[in-house]
């Protein structure tokens, strides 16, 4: 058993420039076209992906993560684990933008439960995949503890 605890979300935030809505046909429509039409595991895993987001859509917000994170977490709850989650999101992000976002990520491990779980350079070299990387605080250590296909088709945890 990965969790001796079964998680439970008390809600999900997703800040994006211009934010997909798959609870609409529209939406999901849009995002099924970003996937080549021969990739049939991928069109079968993004549908299970919609149906489990339709059945608790997160609040979607219009704007840059990067400005709009440290106030998100400024304000969130501190009687529980805030999980904050990006992928490749920062490869986008210049240098004093990723500084940005670590400086929030940090002030808020001061106050509270953080996790940030995210993807980029794995740690072993040659390695033709992310590396998934989480950061939880307090303490602010950051541990690889998977290594990923770039599309998700496969995933091997490092460790027991």
């Amino acid at each position: 058993m990965l969790l001796r605890v079964e998680p439970r979300a008390r809600g999900r935030v997703g800040i994006d420039l211009d934010p997909v809505d798959v609870t609409t046909a529209e939406g999901a429509r849009l995002l099924r076209s970003f996937v080549w039409a021969d990739q049939a595991a991928r069109l079968e895993r993004l549908d299970r992906a919609i149906a489990e987001v339709r059945q608790e859509p997160p609040t979607l917000v219009r704007g840059d993560f990067v400005e709009l994170l440290p106030d998100f977490l400024e304000q969130r709850r501190s009687d529980g684990l805030t999980v904050v989650f990006e992928s490749a999101a920062l490869t986008y992000v210049d240098q004093e933008g990723r500084k940005v976002v670590r400086d929030a990520l940090a002030s808020a491990g001061r106050t509270g439960a953080l996790a940030f779980v995210s993807t980029g350079q794995p740690s072993r070299a040659g390695v033709e995949a992310y590396g998934l990387h989480v950061t939880l605080w307090p303490g602010g250590e950051r541990e690889e503890v998977a290594v990923l296909d770039y599309h998700a088709a496969w995933l091997d945890w490092i460790g027991g």
